[in-house]
C-alpha cells in the first residue's frame, strides 16, 4: 500500500508540474482577452508617479494611448520598459505612452517603480494603483498587458497580453491610419 502512494503522489506532482507550465501559456493567451474590445475603461482617480492628479481624462489629450499595465516584481515589464520609452518618443504627437505600476497600493513599490522608470529613461507618466484604477483594471490576470486606447477610453482591438512593443506600435499605428 504504502508503494502505491508514493507512485500516486509521483503522478500528482507530475501532473501539477505539467498543469503549471501550462497556466503561462493559458494568461497570454488573448483570445480570451478579446472580450474587452470595444469597452470603455470607465473612470478612476489615482496620481501619477510624481503625486499629480490623474483621471481618466488623461485619454482625452491624444487621438491614441498605448496603456502598459505593468508590475514591478515582473522582469517582462521591466525588460520592456526601455524599449516603452523609445516608443514614446518616437509616436507622433497625437498618441501617448501611459503606464500603471499596479502593484504601488497605499504607497508600496513607488519607489522602486521610479528606480525602474529611471534606469530605463522611461518619460511618459506612469500612474499609481488607487482604489477605483484597481477596480477599473480588476480584469487584467496577467502582467504586462497592454491595451490600445481611443481618446473617449474605449479599448481598441484585443489587448495585448506579454511583452510586444512592436505589436503595441503596430497596433497603435494602423488605428491612427483609420482616422
Amino acid at each position: 500500500m504504502g508503494r502505491r502512494i508514493k507512485a500516486l503522489k509521483k503522478i500528482l506532482v507530475i501532473i501539477m508540474t505539467v498543469l503549471m507550465c501550462m497556466l503561462p501559456a493559458a494568461c497570454a493567451n488573448d483570445a480570451s482577452a478579446g472580450e474587452e474590445a470595444g469597452r470603455n475603461i470607465g473612470t478612476f482617480t489615482s496620481e501619477d508617479m510624481d503625486g499629480n492628479e490623474v483621471t481618466e481624462a488623461i485619454f482625452a489629450d491624444k487621438d491614441v494611448t498605448v496603456l502598459n499595465i505593468w508590475a514591478t516584481f515582473c522582469g517582462p515589464c521591466i525588460g520592456e520598459m526601455p524599449d516603452l520609452a523609445a516608443l514614446s518618443e518616437e509616436l507622433p504627437d497625437n498618441a501617448q505612452v501611459i503606464g500603471i505600476v499596479i502593484d504601488t497600493q497605499q504607497g508600496e513599490n513607488v519607489d522602486l517603480a521610479g528606480e525602474i522608470c529611471n534606469e530605463a529613461g522611461v518619460k511618459f507618466t506612469n500612474i499609481l494603483a488607487s482604489e477605483t484604477v484597481l477596480e477599473t483594471f480588476g480584469f487584467v490576470e496577467a502582467v504586462p498587458t497592454t491595451f490600445i486606447l481611443d481618446s473617449s477610453g474605449n479599448i481598441i482591438g484585443n489587448p495585448i497580453v506579454g511583452a510586444d512593443v512592436e505589436g503595441y506600435k503596430e497596433a497603435a499605428e494602423e488605428y491612427l491610419a483609420g482616422l
